[in-house]
């Protein structure tokens, strides 16, 4: 009873999660599909070898005993076989063989092909109305190869390999039992072979199946021509369609008489009917579609390679641009060079009051130095947002889960009943504006600590627990007996039951099964467990969505979002394909057509989740949506709170730039010679170039009043190791704002002037006297300098730079501190404390001063607001004793102490500068 129970426990857990969550139809739908496949293709595959060796089965047994059991040196009787084999019983081997045989290639087909099957069984047909959806050499709309051709290839995989296997293997059995006899490899002469009249028969069968086969594959094979890659072309090119094309309907109609002269010899008694179009059919592959092609390449296509490629190079350019969406780019002038003024500066006053001075790489340490509490709290990464504040100010804002990581508890605290029952969850987030720095260098909290602090209404949090997050890898029991740790209160702990919509309810059978499937009998055992305990599993948000829909391709990076009190995770999923022909294909993840089509919303709570369809004008999806009926919502169901806070992928947005490269250039003999290519600007980090990040923001997109939070990235020309350009040519942004959604911007900057790219800001700042000489000192007394983000960011028809400095101790522990802040502008280069103190250095005294926001920040605000104690409607003290509160002042003064002094040393340091 156990072993079949332990076999199946894993899907029943599955069974019970998929219910749980609503989604059993993403559960079925594959798994019966799966099954149908097996037992469709393992029949068709059985009956086929099994007719096949049953045929030679008494061959077999004739060959065995009458050759290879007679032993003359150890019996007597030379006649007396050792012993007789039955026929009886080699009918059942050869039989489980067949089974066996047909089980594996079927298993393995139903598990890889079934997508194929039921997009096959579902297609959406591409929108006739331009032209880049018919494929540019048959005509056929797009979805026969995003749909059809995939299903046709499988099935072609499926059994062609297989039978040829079985031929061969067949034929060489005969040959080796005397069945065959060559008597001349002249084989266009009578009776040079001689084949027995059953086995002619047979063989002629599978010959004639083969032989259909490839015919087959021959057809497949032409519309392949259209992803194949000959010189600088992706796509049938001149060789394709002028020589391999014609060469593949010669060997598909040869392939079709070679089936009709092998069936003809089941009547007829000519074995050359068999022979010759066998060695025909093989001689004139290698021939035709072999060397042919490769002299036509060779010498008619390599000495007039554009000529003869152009019109081919121009499907790619097309089809390339089609397949990662950078034909909706809409292309600006921008000019680069207009002086930026007081007015300018004023009228991007929300620039100004969002420029990312924390730098997200350092920022994480600092996150976790000053907000992780426990040991047991953990940081993954940090999310950039945008969030309305103060009932109107549009702040890019900076946030962090505070994820439980029971890795890191104490060896002693790692008991089953910790782990699974009490050390449950994060609690709350860390959140700062990217332009708010304390007088410290640290980033200012706009909520900070356990339970979450904030002054901002719309940063408040109602439930803070994250049960589901980037960390959470365990499965789980909840409301258990034991209470569950929520935070570190005093000498106490803070502690509650979870209270979600979704977890696996524990009866008796569910306990025994879930025991089984992980290895744990503590599970059935425990006294805790209870009618009202929930099992929770699956809790990596990762890998919670790809279980559920494992057809989607999924950003590695989800980012979480406070949404009316409760926190969300939104995570971004594509449709991705590598069947567009004449599509390049992007190398790092290998396809050549991305939608990112759909948002995945998880709540951090409980878990639920949610597909909502952002791209419904994508074949792709709007095909799953008809495998899975109900699955995918439509975006108009999505709360607007939830809306307010779609990004633009960064993963998608690389992508793109990484084509946009090369795939700017719209020409065919420009694109050919590689007159314009460019290449993603480089900064400094850590004193290495190295490719920008996109980085977001919230600036005026030219030409319009309102600030916008977009995703952008600056180009400079391609570089060679002798000739190393990196001026700037052009800024690409994506916008994410209402109606604006999805929109690419790409802004080309005159090429008849030279304007300073970010690497080139770097050596100015390198170069400079005073801060070269500033960054250097600090490298030498026991800190390393670290150079933030660089981030051009575009102001009334110009570009203003601004670079964060940081300074970290070499010491063990220590946290980046941001001390100064550097600033360019066309010749102009300073390097202050601030931002405010650098606009007003480079355009003087009326220069606009960004806005800030956060917590105090001075030490008496920062005394007065630590050491308040929080009080209920009576006034009485209610979360931290006396002792405490004496503890936290003297952390505070002494803090205070080591800012003095640090203040004092700099003044010092810096005198003789001044």
């Amino acid at each position: 009873i156990i072993v079949p129970l332990i076999a199946l426990s894993g899907f029943y857990e599955d069974w019970l999660w998929f219910k749980d969550l609503g989604y059993l139809q993403l559960f079925w739908t594959p798994f019966l599909s799966k099954v149908l496949i097996f037992l469709v293709n393992g029949i068709i595959l059985f009956a086929i070898i099994a007719a096949t060796l049953l045929s030679v089965r008494h061959a077999i047994v004739t060959f065995i005993n009458d050759r290879l059991t007679r032993r003359p040196h150890l019996v007597e009787d030379m006649n007396k076989p050792v012993f007789n084999l039955n026929q009886n019983k080699v009918t059942v081997w050869l039989i489980l063989f067949s089974a066996l045989i047909s089980l594996t290639i079927s298993l393995i087909t139903g598990f890889t092909g079934w997508l194929e099957i039921l997009t096959f069984l579902n297609p959406v047909q591409f929108d006739n109305t331009e032209s880049v959806y018919l494929d540019p050499v048959y005509g056929l709309n797009l979805a026969f190869y995003f749909f059809k051709l995939p299903f046709l290839q499988t099935v072609y995989n499926a059994f062609f390999g297989p039978l040829f296997i079985l031929t061969l293997f067949t034929a060489v059995f005969y040959f080796i039992t005397g069945v065959i006899r060559f008597h001349s490899l002249k084989l266009w002469r009578p009776k040079a072979v001689e084949i027995g009249m059953a086995a002619r028969r047979h063989l002629a069968i599978l010959i004639g199946i083969l032989f259909i086969f490839r015919a087959f594959g021959y057809i497949l094979d032409i519309f392949q021509l259209l992803y194949s890659a000959h010189g600088h072309v992706i796509g049938a090119g001149y060789t394709d369609l002028n020589a391999n094309l014609p060469v593949l309907k010669i060997l598909a109609v040869l392939s079709i008489i070679g089936f009709l002269l092998s069936w003809s010899g089941i009547i007829l008694k000519e074995v050359r009917l068999l022979t010759l179009p066998v060695v025909g059919i093989f001689l004139l592959g290698i021939i035709l579609y072999g060397i042919f092609p490769s002299l036509v390449q060779s010498l008619i296509v390599i000495p007039n390679e554009l000529a003869k490629e152009a019109p081919y190079i121009q499907n790619e350019i097309a089809y390339t641009r089609y397949g990662f969406g950078l034909d909706k780019i809409q292309e600006q002038d921008y000019p680069g060079n207009i002086p930026i003024t007081i007015q300018s500066l004023k009228a991007n006053q929300e620039t100004l009051d969002n420029v990312r001075l924390n730098d997200t790489r350092p920022m994480l340490q600092t996150y976790t130095q000053k907000q992780g509490i426990r040991l047991y709290y953990k940081f993954h990464d940090i999310d950039v947002d945008r969030y309305m504040v103060n009932g109107g100010d549009y702040r890019q804002v900076m946030l962090s889960a505070r994820e439980l990581s029971t890795p890191d508890l104490d060896a002693k605290a790692k008991t089953f009943v910790n782990t699974r029952f009490k050390y449950t969850h994060g609690f709350g987030i860390a959140a700062s504006f990217a332009n708010a720095v304390t007088t410290e260098g640290l980033p200012t909290f706009a909520i900070k600590d356990v339970p979450p602090l904030t002054d901002f209404e719309n940063l408040k949090l109602e439930e803070p627990r994250i049960y589901y997050g980037e960390l959470s890898d365990d499965w789980i029991v909840v409301n258990t007996a034991v209470k569950e740790f929520d935070y570190p209160l005093g000498n106490t702990n803070a502690e509650n039951n979870y209270q979600g919509k979704t977890g696996i309810k524990l009866t008796p059978f569910n306990k025994l099964m879930l025991s089984l499937h992980h290895g744990t009998y503590k599970i059935y055992l425990a006294n805790e467990v209870n009618s009202q305990s929930r099992f929770l599993v699956n809790r990596n948000i990762k890998e919670r969505v790809r279980k559920l829909a494992p057809f989607l391709t999924y950003d590695p990076d989800p980012y979480i979002v406070i949404d009316k009190g409760r926190l969300k995770w939104i995570m971004d999923a594509y449709t991705t394909s590598g069947q567009l022909p004449y599509a390049s294909t992007n190398s790092e993840h290998n396809f050549n057509y991305v939608r990112n089509s759909v948002k995945v919303i998880v709540d951090a709570y409980d878990g639920t989740v949610d597909f909502y369809i952002v791209d419904p004008s994508d074949p792709i999806i709007q095909s799953y949506s008809k495998i899975f009926p109900g699955v995918f919502k439509a975006l108009s169901l999505m709360p607007d709170s939830l809306k307010a806070h779609l990004r633009y992928p960064e993963m998608l947005f690389n992508v793109q730039a990484q084509m946009l490269k090369t795939f700017h250039m719209t020409d065919s003999a420009v694109f050919y010679n590689k007159e314009d290519a460019w290449d993603i600007a480089k900064e400094l980090f850590e004193s290495t170039p190295q490719d920008i990040s996109p980085y977001y923001t919230i600036l005026k997109v030219p030409g319009n009043e309102d600030p916008e939070f977009v995703l952008m990235l600056p180009f400079t020309p391609a570089s060679s190791e002798t000739n190393t350009r990196n001026n700037m040519v052009s800024w690409l942004c994506a916008r994410m704002d209402g109606d604006q959604y999805g929109e690419l911007l790409l802004y080309k900057l005159p090429k008849n002037i030279e304007i300073d790219g970010p690497l080139q800001i770097e050596s100015r700042i390198d170069q400079d006297p005073e801060i070269s000489k500033q960054l250097a000192l600090w490298d030498q007394k026991g800190s390393n300098v670290i150079r933030g983000n660089l981030l051009a960011l575009p102001i009334g028809g110009n570009f203003l730079y601004v670079e964060p400095i940081y300074l970290q101790s070499q010491k063990g522990g220590s946290i980046p501190e941001m001390k100064r802040v550097v600033v360019a502008y066309q010749d102009h280069l300073v390097m202050t404390e601030n931002l405010g103190n650098a606009l007003t250095a480079i355009f003087g005294e009326n220069a606009p001063q960004p806005t800030t926001l956060g917590q105090s920040t001075s030490p008496q605000e920062k005394i007065t607001s630590e050491t308040v104690q929080p009080t209920d409607e009576t006034g009485e003290i209610t979360s931290a004793s006396v002792l405490e509160q004496i503890n936290r002042i003297r952390t505070i003064l002494d803090d205070l102490e080591d800012q003095l002094m640090n203040m004092s040393g700099e003044q010092s340091s810096a005198a003789p500068a001044q």
